[in-house]
């Protein structure tokens, strides 16, 4: 099962006198990674590298992306990036700050170096389990109303629209494992006259 961060983790090494500043944070969308990575850039401007490599999407459509940043080729992004491939943790930004030591590392151990730094860092990452979630929407007239919106929350539904005109539409997000379950009570409730529909899009 894929997992995500529920807290931002960061782990120093020190290899011949090079520093290496490993962080591993949530992000879900593409652009969320860049910004991480721009806000790390701007947090260490004096570093010499500000290696990345990212996992966004969940299971759904991951996206991966990863940059050397001025190392040489294939010795620092891609060696992070298969870390993150390797791990069970996804929608996640790994960023890896390099301030040279003076001691050249060679592409071998460059490789070592990052290797090890994305490796502690996601050791010391809080992780909790990534779990579907569907999107989807009930109308409902108004005799009905209190009695779903307590299923919604027994649920652990999130209501992220409400309208109320001539009837309540509501749209919500919920487990996706919940979905079939609570889509029986809200009909039983409603005597068959409310069919949830699910709302993807």
């Amino acid at each position: 099962m894929l997992r995500v961060p529920r807290a931002p983790a960061e782990i120093t090494l020190t290899i011949k006198g090079s520093r290496f500043i490993a962080r591993a944070q949530a992000v879900s969308e593409l652009a969320a990674a860049h910004t991480a990575i721009d806000a790390v850039r701007a947090e260490h401007p004096t570093a010499n590298h500000v290696v990345y490599a990212f996992r966004v999407g969940g299971s759904a459509s991951e996206e991966y992306g990863m940059s050397d940043a001025g190392e040489p080729k294939g010795t620092a992004g891609r060696p992070t990036l298969e870390v993150l491939k390797g791990s069970s943790v996804a929608d996640v930004v790994l960023t890896t700050v390099r301030y040279f030591g003076g001691t050249k590392l060679g592409t071998g151990g460059l490789v070592r170096a990052y290797t090890e730094a994305a490796q502690s860092v996601l050791a010391e990452l809080p992780t909790r389990p990534l779990v579907a979630h569907v999107t989807a929407c009930a109308i409902v007239r108004y005799e009905y109303l209190d009695g779903v919106q307590r299923l919604l929350a027994e649920y652990g539904a999130e209501v992220l629209e409400q309208n109320y005109t001539e009837e309540a539409k509501l749209r919500f997000q919920i487990e996706e494992a919940r979905f079939s379950e609570l889509s029986q009570r809200v009909s039983d409730v409603s005597r068959g006259t409310i069919a949830l529909t699910r709302d993807d899009s």
